[in-house]
């Protein structure tokens, strides 16, 4: 029989000490990653949560503007002036029912200016409290205060080419459209000055103009031939509400997000 000197044993105390070595180093890596799972599990739930505050609050935008309009259309329709709300467009639509305007025109006539008088009133009892700058002492609640942004008023036509004499006055219906805006815009705000006054967040005008002719006509009223069409003949009051703020975790998520 053989007996185990003491190199045997000594040998044997270094594989031990050996073995040992590496469970510690396995635990202490084992360890490692599962902090860093819990860690990276943890931060997505962050970008989850700072997402779904950031998709709340565009929710909370888009259901603000959906009863602005609808309160509008209300009150001209007890006054007897029919519009149209585009609620996923944010759109209120001055169609034929509402003003208009003669082939070729920009301006109203006296009985159109009257009716283009009665929106103007409505929107300026209600849009100015949705301004960063709203006025004082007329009702209005703190959670409105600066969720418009800017209120585009904006030019359409039908698409009959402009011809004869009144090529002169507007080189296309593009021009036209732009100054059908602008009429619009300059009746409101001298019926309603509290509308030229209102300010978004960033201190600047909220109302503007634009003009796109004959080129978004109303869905079903698209032809290939020249028509004059009044319901094209219009103008669109378009509202884009103030996005919310990005914060550095929200941005983080629009080029990090996995």
């Amino acid at each position: 029989m053989r007996i185990k000197n003491q190199d045997d044993t000594s040998y044997m105390m270094a594989v031990s000490d050996v073995m040992s070595g590496l469970m510690f180093i396995f635990i202490i890596t084992l360890a490692i990653f599962v902090i860093d799972f819990l860690i990276a599990s943890r931060e997505q739930e962050d970008k989850y949560a700072e997402l779904q505050r950031y998709t709340d609050k565009l929710k909370g935008n888009n259901e603000t503007r959906a009863k602005m309009l609808s309160d509008i259309q209300q009150s001209l329709s007890d006054k007897n002036v029919d519009v149209e709300i585009d609620i996923e467009h944010g759109v209120l639509r001055l169609n034929e029912n509402a003003i208009r305007f003669d082939t070729g025109a920009a301006d109203l006539n006296e009985t159109q200016v009257e009716r283009l008088g009665i929106v103007a009133e409505v929107i300026a009892a209600i849009l100015p409290c949705y301004a960063a700058n709203p006025p004082i002492n007329n009702g209005c609640i703190v959670d409105t205060k600066g969720k418009i942004d800017s209120i585009f008023i904006e030019g359409h036509t039908d698409n009959v080419p402009i011809t004869g004499w009144l090529a002169q006055k507007y080189q296309d219906n593009w021009v036209l459209s732009a100054h059908r805006a602008m009429f619009t815009y300059r009746e409101v705000t001298k019926k309603e000055s509290i509308l030229a006054e209102m300010k978004n967040n960033s201190n600047q005008p909220v109302i503007s103009v634009s003009g796109y002719g004959e080129g978004r006509p109303v869905p079903g009223h698209e032809y290939n031939m020249p028509m004059s069409d009044p319901i094209n003949r219009r103008i669109d009051f378009r509202f884009i509400m103030t996005p919310p703020s990005i914060t550095e975790a929200e941005a983080a998520l629009e080029g990090n997000f996995e």
